[in-house]
């Protein structure tokens, strides 16, 4: 009998499993599928076509929007990971007290509404008077990118083994030595996981963006929202599928390199050589 409910119990959780993939998934597959729609209409399909993926080479003002979701991305989360291990390295330094208090303000933007961090930014820049555009972009995606930034290193700076960067300075490193040797390469996965979620969320933010855009500054998000208006077309149905393939080969990328890092027999303990 309690063989026969753990099986059910299994056969249950196994199904929940499959519902929770297909709600995930096929979404994305009906996105593919209907980018190659020959009708005008998304919705209804009228035969298989590419002209919508020539329809997005040729329509500028999604591409410019790309171009400034790819630029402000890229700079907010290359300068987010920077800080965030900025943020980690000097609260190893600080005492329990201090280290908390500082970490409740550096994560306090994670339970702050965003449209409420958006609001109080956009009045900041009115009151001195600082012009919106890509500036204030980055500066407002980097509010919301560099808590999830400072997270992921702070966990695994805090998982180092101390005595490593002690055995560096005992065979002849300096503090900056030591750092370049034995700290960064520890906590590489660390920071290109960072960057890449701080991409991620940068890429696809669109409260922020409401409020810190300017004229020349509107994110790929804004544009799409902006085509509600008149209606979707598949050729946003082949910008979606081009991402997901963007998404899917650096997915590929990196699940490459982890299975190769595997067979290989992990990431060495870096060495320091010892100074005459």
């Amino acid at each position: 009998m309690k063989q026969r409910t753990t099986h059910r119990m299994d056969s249950v959780a196994a199904w929940v499993a499959r519902a929770v993939i297909a709600f995930l998934y096929v979404p994305i597959v009906v996105v593919v599928v209907l980018s190659f729609n020959d009708s005008d209409i998304t919705y209804k399909w009228a035969g298989f076509t590419t002209r919508w993926y020539g329809v997005l080479a040729r329509d500028t003002e999604l591409l410019d929007a790309l171009k400034v979701s790819a630029e402000v991305a890229l700079v907010s989360a290359t300068l987010a990971t920077l800080c965030g291990l900025l943020a980690a390295m000097g609260m190893a330094r600080l005492r329990p007290r201090l280290r908390a208090v500082f970490g409740g303000g550096l994560f306090l933007p994670l339970v702050i509404p965003e449209i409420v961090l958006g609001v109080a930014l956009l009045s900041v820049f009115g009151t001195l008077h600082a012009g919106l555009g890509l500036t204030t972009l980055v500066l407002g995606h980097l509010v919301v990118t560099l808590p999830y930034a400072a997270l992921i290193v702070l966990g695994a700076h805090g998982a180092l083994d101390p005595s490593l960067t002690e055995a560096a300075t005992d065979l002849g490193c300096n503090a900056w030595e030591s750092f370049r040797r034995v700290t960064l390469p520890l906590l590489r996965q660390a920071l290109v996981a960072a960057w890449l979620l701080c991409f991620t969320i940068s890429f696809g933010n669109i409260v922020m963006s409401t409020f810190t855009n300017g004229v020349g500054s509107t994110t790929l998000p804004l544009r799409v929202y902006s085509l509600l208006k008149v209606g979707l077309t598949p050729e946003i149905n082949a910008l979606g599928t081009l991402l997901v393939l963007f998404t899917f080969l650096i997915i590929l990328g990196v699940g490459l390199r982890q299975m190769r890092r595997v067979l290989l027999g992990g990431d060495p303990v870096p060495s320091v050589s010892r100074k005459p």
